[in-house]
């Protein structure tokens, strides 16, 4: 492949005048020597045409189409790269995506098609800290839309031979999900090669067909698409994947999870026979959730030294490495239900001298495999860190080696260690936690210079 090979980028647009310059602009910030925008407009009456005359690089088509796909089709029918991509108009790509691409695509290795990571943000175009899950395993893991969707669309790139093998878009679908619909196609044929690099963010707003459907609605209206490509009823794909939908409707985990909770309810109104039966019946139905929601805690609880470490090996509830948990990794506000992963950033106003920085949480432990290690950075410098031994709430107080002045500070927590929730409750939460806020004010900053903890 060329040094420069040229890349094609085209943009599907109608009435997006409020996002279309931050998309261009996105591209164009690239500063990639030998690149081909076509944007596709679909008649729109809001200043979106006005904005695009700014851009003289741009190939742009106003004319009325069929809609999302078709926009697409016509604006790849026009490509002349060697590289091509299409970018939603109100999503953009992130510095250097375009070069890492090109370091990385190639065909002679195998390389059709590229795929990055992707960020998601609000609908001021700012950073959630959240991203898209991203990972590729097969065609048949794609088929299974049931067990998340790991295929971040503004972050795909392939060769011409792909589409030309697998396109155009379907346009017939009747559903939004014309992206996951071609990638099913895609992975049939080609691998995905993952490029570990955030190379695009997608804007979460409220007219994006995300925001506008329910998460089942997504879920059963991708699972008619994914059902297009099982193949025959006399094929060993069929009856894996008919399987595979099965039991997750069938949703044994989930059954089992509820019954332990009405367990619990009835052991609160001294209903033992009742929960009795509820845990009984779980457990059959489930062991895992037995062991790690029941068994495991208590018995670690109790255990010390060697056996204490056994459990631990047993319990494997500790950091996961799933493209769901992996989304979540850069998240470092505090979540709703005041849970905090292994970073938490917060910024303070103050305004009067400080020494001292003061922390108050809560450390829950039972669910992590060794002892909590928080460690403290004001305006990215390191102040201290603690250790967490048992599940209490604690306050530390840290006398600051300088003196703050007043104004904005930015104050970082990282933790050692953390769990996620749905590996010891498989309850579909794949945050990585660590520790808890108990008020709404957890950081504050003091003119005092002492240094303890309780």
């Amino acid at each position: 492949m060329d040094r420069w090979p040229r890349i094609t980028i085209v943009t599907p647009s109608y009435n997006q005048g409020r996002y279309i310059a931050e998309t261009v602009e996105s591209v164009l910030a690239q500063d990639y020597p030998n690149l081909e925008h076509i944007v596709m407009d679909g008649g729109s009456t809001d200043d979106t045409l006005d904005i695009l005359k700014r851009y003289p690089h741009l190939k742009v088509i106003s004319e009325k189409d069929r809609g999302q796909a078709d926009a697409i089709n016509k604006g790849f029918a026009l490509a002349t790269g060697q590289i091509w991509a299409f970018l939603n108009s109100d999503d953009t790509y992130l510095p250097g995506a375009l070069h890492k691409v090109v370091r990385e695509i190639d065909p002679l290795r195998g390389r059709h098609v590229v795929m990055g990571r992707c960020s998601f943000t609000d609908p001021y175009g700012k950073q959630t800290g959240i991203e898209h899950p991203s990972r590729f395993e097969s065609h048949r893991r794609v088929l299974e839309v049931w067990k998340g969707h790991t295929i971040p669309q503004p972050s795909v790139f392939w060769t011409p031979d792909v589409w030309q093998t697998c396109g155009p878009m379907a346009e017939n679908l009747g559903v939004a999900w014309i992206d996951y619909d071609l990638f099913c196609r895609f992975s049939k044929r080609y691998t995905f090669y993952f490029v570990d690099q955030v190379l695009s963010t997608y804007r979460l707003q409220i007219e994006s067909k995300t925001q506008n459907s329910t998460e089942a609605n997504r879920l059963e209206e991708s699972i008619q698409i994914s059902r297009r490509y099982w193949g025959s009823p006399l094929s060993p794909t069929y009856w894996q994947l008919t399987i595979s939908l099965a039991r997750y409707r069938f949703n044994r985990i989930g059954r089992a999870r509820g019954l332990h909770w009405k367990a619990q309810e009835a052991q609160r109104q001294h209903q033992t026979l009742q929960a009795i039966l509820h845990d009984v019946t779980a457990g059959l139905l489930a062991p895992e959730i037995a062991w790690n929601v029941g068994i495991y805690p208590a018995l670690r609880k109790r255990a010390k030294g060697g056996l204490k470490q056994l459990l631990d090996h047993l319990g494997n509830v500790g950091g996961s490495s799933s493209p769901q948990t992996n989304a979540y990794m850069g998240f470092t506000d505090v979540w709703g239900d005041g849970w905090v992963g292994p970073r938490l950033v917060i910024l303070r106003e103050i305004t009067t001298e400080s020494r001292q920085l003061r922390i108050h949480g809560k450390a829950e432990l039972q669910h992590l495999k060794k002892p909590l290690v928080l460690s403290f950075c004001v305006d990215g410098q390191k102040v201290g860190n603690q250790k967490l031994a048992q599940s209490s709430e604690f306050e530390v107080e840290l006398g600051l080696p300088f003196l703050l002045k007043p104004g904005q500070h930015q104050v970082e927590v990282q933790a050692s260690t953390w769990f996620v929730p749905d590996r010891f409750a498989r309850n579909g939460d794949y945050r990585p936690l660590a520790w808890r806020v108990i008020d709404n004010n957890p950081v504050e900053f003091s003119a005092d210079n002492t240094e303890s903890i309780t």
